[in-house]
């Protein structure tokens, strides 16, 4: 259905009040109370020009759908979806479920810091303590050629601080050297995916590089280790069912599986949209690898929900999750100076790494409009975003498309929701 009319935005922003003016239903999704945007210091017209642009690229057949949300001092002024869950079979929803990917290493990051603040664990922990398989694991001496270097002792322990930092010398799943060696499979158990990290030789000494990498499923582990739980359990009791984010979980089940978004890959020659094939465990299974690095589904309202939580500093409709000097700390750059910046595919010069969040610390090196202090993360299947303790503004865009960031999307999507606000 075509939204772009201003009077359908107005229609659906007061049918989102109303819902939330109702009895909250267990096991449904309730949004974040509804507002006009003029009503939180934004503008509609600016609004009507951002969703025209989101339904361009659905309408030009760039890629096949998404859904958007915006939310100012706890408010939501704008949850829209277009396009398809699936090409040709169904349509797009405002509760879609997405594979979000890299962004669930906010989530399992926020478990281990609560583990923290109820001192069951500490950040200067070595991982050994819980997994003494890592006790004994070398260093590469010439990272750059693994198969050919020899290796030698590190020059200390591994910590928990340095998962949550990305600076465990830690590899990243999708690169040769845990590929080659089938470090990451969705049929292991997050038990057997622990021993085969161990075994691989680290990139760098703990504490001297950023390196994005499989750290927070170490955590995940750790988090069951120190809990007593099964991952899973530990997230829904903990973050899940306090924060009501009532559709993120390790997979989908069958009850919901009418609204999963496939992926789709973009050719670059000619753009052309293709549904990529299932993993080896779908998502639609319950998988044997709790994956807290990448392994999650969730909603816009979901993860809405997730990042309104920090910004109201560890809280949601009275519910807290965790203290909010804890969340002062995740959400700023904990990086050492020597091991800036951080790169990915390049330098990321304009910002740092608290503990599961890029944070910006350099506005004017972004390439797209940014606040000092603004922390989020994406996903490698188009999922992203943001959260800016400056304005009180969050935003969350969902899409399942490779490469991630096809036509600068999420770019352009970032930096018209800035121009929405008018008062500052």
């Amino acid at each position: 259905m075509q939204r772009s009319d201003p009077l359908l935005l107005s229609i659906r922003l007061m049918s989102a009040l109303a819902v939330c003016l109702c009895i909250p239903l267990a096991g449904v999704a309730q949004p974040l109370p509804a507002a006009t945007p003029e009503a939180v210091g934004m503008s509609t017209p600016r609004f009507e020009l951002l969703h025209t642009m989101l339904r361009q690229h659905v309408d030009d057949g760039r890629i096949p759908g998404l859904v958007a949300g915006v939310v100012r001092d706890g408010r939501l002024v704008y949850l829209e979806s277009m396009g398809s869950q699936v090409l040709g079979e169904s349509d797009m929803r405002d509760d879609s479920i997405f594979e979000i990917r890299s962004m669930s290493k906010g989530v399992t990051s926020l478990a281990v810091m609560q583990l923290v603040e109820q001192g069951s664990l500490s950040l200067t922990d070595p991982l050994s303590r819980y997994i003494p398989a890592f006790a004994d694991t070398p260093v590469f001496i010439d990272p750059d050629n693994p198969d050919d270097s020899a290796t030698r002792a590190p020059s200390r322990q591994l910590t928990i601080e340095d998962l949550l930092l990305n600076t465990g010398g830690i590899s990243h799943r999708f690169g040769e050297l845990y590929a080659s060696r089938g470090v990451r499979s969705r049929a292991d158990t997050l038990e057997q995916m622990m021993e085969k990290i161990a075994a691989v030789p680290l990139m760098a000494d703990p504490g001297t590089e950023w390196i994005y990498s499989e750290s927070a499923t170490i955590l995940g582990r750790v988090v069951e280790i120190v809990s007593g739980q099964a991952f899973d359990d530990y997230l829904e009791q903990h973050i899940f069912e306090p924060l009501g984010m009532v559709d993120t979980a390790f997979y989908v089940p069958a009850g919901k599986v009418d609204r999963l978004a496939r992926v789709y890959q973009i050719s670059r020659d000619d753009g052309a949209l293709t549904r990529v094939p299932d993993m080896e465990v779908p998502i639609t299974t319950d998988p044997p690898l709790l994956e807290g690095a990448a392994g999650l589904v969730s909603t816009v309202p979901d993860y809405l929900r997730f990042m309104q939580a920090f910004l109201n500093g560890g809280e949601l409709d009275g519910r807290r999750v965790l203290s909010e000097d804890l969340i002062a700390e995740m959400i700023r750059n904990q990086v050492p100076e020597h091991a800036m910046p951080i790169a990915l595919g390049g330098p990321m010069l304009d910002v740092g790494w608290g503990y599961g969040f890029t944070v910006v610390t350099n506005p004017a090196a972004s390439s797209y409009a940014v606040n000092m202090g603004e922390f989020g993360w994406n996903g490698s299947l188009g999922t992203f975003s943001w959260a800016d303790p400056q304005t009180g503004t969050i935003a969350v865009l969902m899409m399942q498309i490779a490469p991630a960031g096809a036509y600068s999307l999420s770019g352009k999507f970032k930096t018209m929701v800035a121009q929405t606000i008018i008062d500052q």
